[in-house]
């Protein structure tokens, strides 16, 4: 029998959990709910999938995360799983900016990022079984971002580290000597990868709760992360 709303919380599930994503990121941010979990990565062309997308680019991340859902659900190690998913776009004027493709593409990316607001959007798909069938729930999280107006041989020291390479629009928000951003409007984890206030929700709608309650509930108005600014 399914919880309805005001069920306990902050409980542990032993429905086995699969994050299908090969983020060290998002990793690391999934052992905040002190839940267990495994890990396996799908090799799904993000480019070629989101070629066919035709909706509004800020539902582009949800729209993605779904289509990685459906290749993770064909792996093995999905089997008698709940299994996240989940994707992040960046948007800047109407476009979206996607992973580098070398070292000078992440430049220009970093270039037009600089002194500017943009918008990162995290589309989270968990898919398990609801009363017994499997079911797919999805959600998405937006934050607004405004970089910091660094100057190029920072943006050359920070592509040497190779951190931008495998991140779209070519940051971090969480690399500690670069440090991109000026402010953040929303949801800091939504910016690294994985908004945990979005996860938290759609788990629930599998009866599967946190094992552990977030640190930050006495500082500040996010649970998750300190740096929320919501």
């Amino acid at each position: 029998m399914r919880r309805g709303p005001g069920a306990e919380q902050f409980m542990t599930s032993s429905l086995p959990l699969l994050l299908a994503s090969a983020s060290p990121r998002r990793r690391q941010i999934m052992t905040l709910l002190g839940l267990d979990f495994t890990t396996a990565a799908t090799s799904t062309d993000e480019e070629a999938i989101a070629d066919n997308f035709r909706g509004p680019l800020e539902e582009l991340a949800q729209w993605l995360a779904k289509r990685k859902a459906a290749a993770a659900l064909a792996l093995p190690e999905a089997q008698g799983r709940t299994v996240i998913t989940a994707d992040t776009t960046v948007l800047l004027d109407e476009q979206v900016l996607g992973k580098p493709r070398n070292k000078a593409h992440a430049r220009e990316l970093l270039l037009a990022l600089r002194g500017r607001w943009h918008h990162v959007v995290t589309g989270i798909a968990v898919s398990g079984l609801i009363d017994g069938k499997r079911k797919m729930r999805s959600a998405s999280c937006i934050t607004p971002v405004l970089m910091r107006r660094y100057d190029e041989a920072e943006i050359a020291a920070y592509i040497a580290t190779g951190d931008p390479m495998d991140k779209a629009g070519a940051y971090g928000i969480q690399h500690p000597k670069f440090q991109p951003t000026e402010t953040i409007d929303g949801c800091y984890l939504n910016v690294v990868g994985l908004p945990v206030c979005v996860l938290v929700d759609l788990l629930a709608e599998f009866d599967i709760y946190p094992a552990k309650r977030g640190q930050n509930i006495e500082v500040g108005p996010c649970p998750w992360s300190a740096r929320c600014q919501i």
